[in-house]
């Protein structure tokens, strides 16, 4: 509309007068801004700083619920505790949870974060975000219940979850007319479905339930692959620019714009997954799976991650991003017998989905709250420790001493969310620093 225009130009030059990036594609350009403008509407008394904005209880769900699942599970499967029953077999619920569960709230967090700036929009915050919160909640805990007694509240407060986080992504991409995000609408609107599918095939005893589980992590992997190639190229760029050229050096070469190769990669992502959904002929998907992660690799390279080796913020995004293209190999290697599976699953879940959770969630709760975008040790440890954890956890499905490895991999994965927790948790629930010129967006 008319009026909508006239106020993103007015916000873009008040983001020009101050030094800040006026690209809407980064989700965290002007977060803090437009918290700032919604506490000052908004009764301090109704609206809590917890939940004044997505990312403060849903990355810290997804924080404290990584410090209390894996251990458990590996503990479970190890067998000091008892086995999660609640979803038939261990290893579905295994995979339920950190897909729908782990993963389900981080998507939440980044999905509601993001569109506030996509869209120009005032922020989901309040009564509905107490409501989103809640059902995930509810879901975890009645799952980790070892019965089936309470299965069927837990299958609807974990349906609702996602169902709700989609009609709040649709409310404001479609007010604001983003056609750009139906995409990304596109994927919150499977995960639902993949996840009711899943709970159809568990009542019903079906033997492509996991299938259905599969599905939820590509969809999951596709979202994160479209982020990344949003935000990875765009933040390396802004900080080359910067930090790049020093006395002495040529100035560093810049990540290209999304080009042919970009949508080649995508698309080729897009068909390795549906063919591995559905099971098709092995040497096919073998394949697609191969040359997919040979463009990845390619694009990635494009993307200039070796010059950011300074900034632990960006290595981070760079490093999860890598994670796609090998477990793509790991897949198809897994297609023609030479591995299990279950290496590629890890690498991609374990990789992938971890490591870029972590990263967009430092990035993004600082940005939203006004303070400097640099690492700190305690976070440059958590990047460190995830990663032994999920090249650990990938290593114990094909090499010896797997007990070991998986227990290697649990202490990682623990201390790792343990500094990240005990770096953000203060700043997710606290107010944000009072606003000032922002650093420039790496």
């Amino acid at each position: 509309s008319a009026a909508f225009d006239v106020h993103r130009n007015r916000r873009r030059t008040y983001d020009t007068a101050l030094g800040r990036s006026t690209n809407n594609l980064d989700p965290f350009a002007s977060g803090a801004w437009i918290e700032n403008r919604i506490g000052a509407r908004c009764n301090p008394r109704a609206m809590t700083v917890l939940f004044s904005y997505a990312f403060r209880p849903l990355f810290l769900l997804t924080t404290l619920y990584a410090v209390v699942v894996i251990p458990f599970w590996v503990a479970a499967w190890l067998g000091y505790l008892p086995l999660p029953t609640a979803l038939g077999m261990p290893s579905w619920w295994h995979a339920h949870e950190m897909i729908f569960g782990f993963a389900g709230a981080a998507v939440g967090g980044f999905a509601l974060t993001a569109v506030a700036t996509w869209t120009r929009r005032p922020p989901v915050a309040g009564p509905s975000l107490v409501v989103l919160s809640s059902l995930w909640v509810v879901a975890r805990v009645l799952f980790f219940v070892p019965s089936t007694a309470l299965r069927a509240p837990a299958i609807v407060a974990d349906l609702g979850y996602g169902l709700l986080l989609f009609a709040l992504m649709t409310r404001e991409v479609a007010a604001a007319r983003n056609e750009r995000n139906y995409k990304v609408l596109a994927i919150l609107g499977l995960l639902p479905v993949a996840n009711a599918l899943f709970f159809v095939g568990l009542l019903r005893g079906a033997d492509w339930t996991m299938r259905a589980l599969l599905a939820g992590l590509w969809l999951v992997v596709l979202l994160v692959n479209l982020v990344a190639g949003r935000i990875v190229p765009g933040f390396t760029k802004n900080w080359l620019k910067l930090h790049g050229a020093g006395e002495g050096r040529a100035p560093a070469p810049m990540p290209p714009t999304f080009g042919r190769l970009d949508g080649l990669a995508t698309w080729l992502l897009v068909a390795f997954a549906v063919l591995h959904v559905l099971d098709a002929p092995p040497r096919w998907t073998a394949i697609v799976g191969v040359t997919s992660a040979t463009v990845m690799l390619v694009r990635l390279a494009r993307w200039q991650g070796l010059q950011t080796i300074r900034e632990p913020l960006l290595w981070v995004m760079h490093l999860g991003f890598l994670w796609l293209p090998i477990g793509v190999f790991l897949l198809a290697a897994a297609e023609v017998g030479l591995i299990p599976p279950t290496t590629g699953i890890h690498a991609l879940g374990a990789g992938a989905i971890t490591t870029m959770i972590v990263a967009v969630a430092s990035r993004a709760a600082l940005g939203h709250t006004s303070r400097p975008l640099q690492s700190h040790p305690l976070l440059t440890t958590s990047y460190v420790l995830i990663t032994v954890a999920a090249v650990c956890r990938v290593a114990s499905t094909i090499g010896p001493a797997a007990r070991l490895l998986l227990m290697a991999s649990a202490a990682a994965w623990l201390l790792g969310f343990a500094c990240f927790a005990w770096r953000y948790i203060p700043i997710l629930t606290t107010p944000q620093l009072q606003e000032r010129r922002s650093l420039p967006l790496a």
